[in-house]
């Protein structure tokens, strides 16, 4: 396909997206070829770089043909996003990799399987739901659930700077979540250890959870 684009727009200077578009869709081949093209408007940082940790832990299938070049990479539940940035200082949180809930609900860092967790917090919110509304923990950036777990891994002694860089939301605003949801765990009888690692900086949650998965898969591996 692209060899015919290149020839379609062959002495056409491109000058624009839409002279780029254009020329695109006007690509046909004797044969039938028709392309569609469109402006793909989204972001996407470089200089993203994924650690061997990282790479390790995923789960790559090669195809039969050629698989160095052509492969899947399946869902993988138990690995973490990729970050969304480049790495930055270790100064503040905020200024570190952006994950996803895959990695706030990962048993590791919540000490529950998935399960677990959702059994919890279908507990938790059926007590919250038969508060008063005004009495109801709430933010505009965070789901009942997304509030409970930020308990959960307050629970696990992870500090409010990191809860609340996962959730992106204020410090004081976490704080005061936490502490309307911390209660309800407790009279549910909801007791958790504390994370066994120095969790300082959010890439440190990513790296915790990647060496701890890669090892376990190791584990299992006859040698």
């Amino acid at each position: 396909m692209f060899s015919f684009i290149s020839l379609n727009w062959r002495a056409h200077p491109l000058t624009s997206y839409e002279t780029v578009l254009n020329l695109i869709s006007a690509t046909t081949t004797r044969t039938g070829l028709r392309v569609t093209a469109r402006l793909d408007t989204g972001s996407y940082p470089t200089g993203i770089e994924i650690s061997e940790q990282h790479a390790a832990a995923l789960t790559i299938r090669p195809d039969d043909f050629h698989g160095d070049w052509n492969y899947t990479i399946p869902p993988q539940p138990g690995i973490p996003d990729v970050p969304l940035h480049p790495p930055g200082p270790r100064s503040h949180p905020r200024a570190a990799h952006t994950f996803g809930a895959t990695l706030a609900t990962h048993p590791l860092l919540t000490g529950l399987e998935r399960h677990d967790l959702d059994d919890l917090t279908a507990g938790v919110r059926d007590r919250l739901d038969a508060l008063p509304p005004k009495e109801r923990p709430r933010h505009r950036k965070m789901t009942t659930e997304n509030i409970i777990w930020a308990a959960v891994l307050d629970q696990r002694g992870l500090s409010c700077s990191l809860i609340s860089y996962l959730f992106r939301i204020g410090e004081n605003q976490m704080r005061g979540l936490i502490k309307q949801v911390r209660p309800h765990l407790e009279d549910l009888g909801h007791h958790s250890e504390p994370i066994p690692a120095r969790l300082i900086d959010p890439s440190d949650l990513a790296n915790y959870v990647m060496h701890a998965t890669a090892a376990a898969r190791e584990s299992k591996t006859p040698h």
